[in-house]
Parts: structure tokens; sequence; C-alpha cells
């Protein structure tokens, strides 16, 4: 680690296969599945990765190691902050493998606190989805949708009146049910949670994938997130699912 530098590391175990957790992390039309909605890549050291979520929150990045099965990692550019570096290390075994996930460059300073735990609890969450999709989904149609609004008001709080506008109640056995803001009832597992702000829920009764709910701090307000990962025939349904959520988003900001 630098010199007055904080870096993330985290890891999963998936049961998959080496090449593929590495076509996950390496290709577009792959990325799209668990991350952002949109994802370009330009194969091998000296490409570049280019994520969006949406109008005014697209980066491109240069790929700086590229070894395929192995190794990925690319370099972001943060301004007068300094660089962060995002690598991904893949190691298989006994049948399933681990990938590592490092993300370097976070200052030691406070004004680089909201920006780390917020990537900390981001990658979490992602690394969670990978996994979730190579394990259940990874031969279905996807389309990944997101939705976004920043709110006037502290994550925790924020989160629990969504999930009591949901009815969301978790059952046992790490299990939940709500009911959308549609109307539609959906229950599964509780794909990962940590408080106050990351919430992932498999849509196990309607086949449909996952959607990650998030609340993260953002500067002086907080940033409220639903990420569908629509999977199969739910892909397709996508409109359906989503009726309501704008409104019930307005909602919550106007209560703030």
């Amino acid at each position: 680690m630098s010199e007055g530098k904080r870096n993330l590391d985290l890891s999963v175990e998936i049961d998959a296969t080496p090449e593929q957790v590495w076509k996950a992390i390496s290709e577009g039309d792959q990325i799209t599945r668990w991350f952002a909605p949109i994802a370009r890549v330009e194969p091998g050291e000296g490409g570049k990765v280019t994520i969006s979520w949406g109008p005014g929150m697209e980066g491109t990045a240069p790929i700086t190691a590229w070894e395929p099965g192995k190794r990925l990692a690319w370099t972001e550019d943060h301004g007068a902050k300094g660089p962060r570096v995002v690598e991904f290390l893949i190691e298989g075994g006994a049948g399933k493998t681990t990938l590592r996930l490092v993300h370097s460059g976070f200052g030691a300073d406070a004004s680089f606190d909201n920006e780390y735990e917020s990537s900390g609890g981001g990658w979490s969450s992602f690394l969670q989805l990978l996994r979730h999709d190579l394990e259940n989904t990874r031969e279905l149609p996807a389309q990944t949708v997101n939705k976004m609004a920043m709110i006037q008001r502290p994550p925790a709080e924020l989160m629990a009146e969504l999930k009591a506008a949901l009815a969301y109640e978790e059952t046992g056995s790490g299990q939940y049910k709500a009911t959308l803001p549609g109307g539609a009832s959906v229950s599964g597992a509780i794909v990962f949670q940590k408080d106050p702000g990351y919430l992932i829920l498999g849509l196990d009764s309607i086949h449909g994938g996952t959607v990650g709910l998030f609340a993260e701090k953002w500067g002086d307000t907080t940033a409220l997130t639903n990420t569908w990962y629509l999977k199969g025939e739910a892909a397709a349904g996508a409109d359906t699912l989503l009726q309501g959520w704008d409104e019930l988003t307005e909602r919550l900001a106007k209560a703030s």
C-alpha cells in the first residue's frame, strides 16, 4: 500500500470456471449483467473500459493489465485527488474460482471517507451480483435498468422508509417477501445485505434475476438507486416490474 493511502481488498468464491469469470469481467455485454447498465471494453493492455450509469455518469479508463483468465486492471483519473486502480485477480481451484478485487488509491484523510465507504459497499454488492449471475442465470437473456435520485435524507432513514413502502419483510432462513410499487408480489433470497444502505434481493418467485437497492452518502445528500438485473422472461417485462417506482421515489423525496 502506498504511504498515506487506503485500499479495498475484497474477494468472492464462485461456482464457475476461471474462464467463465474472466468473460464476466472482461466483455461489455457480460459486465452489464452484474454491474452498470452500459459497458464497453476495448480488449488488451492499452485498451479501454467505459462504464455508464446514465447521462452524466459515464467514465472511460485505460486498461493497464490484461492477462486472460488471471488478471485485469484499469486506472481511473480522479484529477487532483489522484488516480484509482481497479484490479481483478482470478484464482481457480477445487471446482470453484476465487475472484479478488483490489481498489487502490484512496487517501487517508477525511475528504476520502464517503468515497471509500461507498466504494466498499458498492464493490461488495457487485461481487455478489456477479456470483449470483454466474451460478444461477448466466445462460439467460438479460436487461439491466438503473434508476437514481438524489434525496436530502440520511441513508439509514431513507432505506427504512423504502422498505416500509415495499412492505418488505424478512421471513427467515435468508428469505424475504415484498410488494413492488406496481402491485406485483415478489419473494426470494436475500443475496447481500450491508446496513444501512445496501440490499440485493433475488427475484426468485418470478425467476427474474436480482434487484439492488442502494442508499449511499453522496456529498451532503444521498443517492437512492434501484438497479434491476433482470434475466429470462423478466428481462422482456421490465416495464411492468418498474411501474410506480418513479412515483415512489418522488414521495420519498418530498418527505425530506
